[in-house]
């Protein structure tokens, strides 16, 4: 336990899949920006195209997006309700 009273992350597989899904995104955004941005392409010949390139931008987003989103969940501990986060009359 942290000074501050808080608990340390335990890394497990499924964070590390959800964080190797995640590099692989920012490898795919990069290539279709770079490629959008220079003209040249970051892999051996992909992309071929301004297609493929922003085709790569947005999945590589997508697949950041999702997979940053699994990490907090994973990460962030589950909230306890409450009782004084219940309405009155439930």
């Amino acid at each position: 336990m942290l000074p501050n009273g808080r608990k340390r992350i335990q890394l497990t597989p499924r964070m590390f899949a959800w964080l190797g899904l995640d590099l692989f995104g920012m490898l795919l955004f990069a290539a279709g920006a770079m490629f959008l941005a220079n003209g040249e392409a970051l892999l051996v010949k992909l992309p071929g195209s301004v297609v493929e390139a922003a085709v790569l931008l947005v999945a590589g987003g997508l697949l950041m997006l999702i997979a940053a989103a699994n990490l907090l969940r994973e990460a962030l501990p589950e909230r306890a309700e409450k009782p004084e986060d219940k309405v009155l009359g439930e």
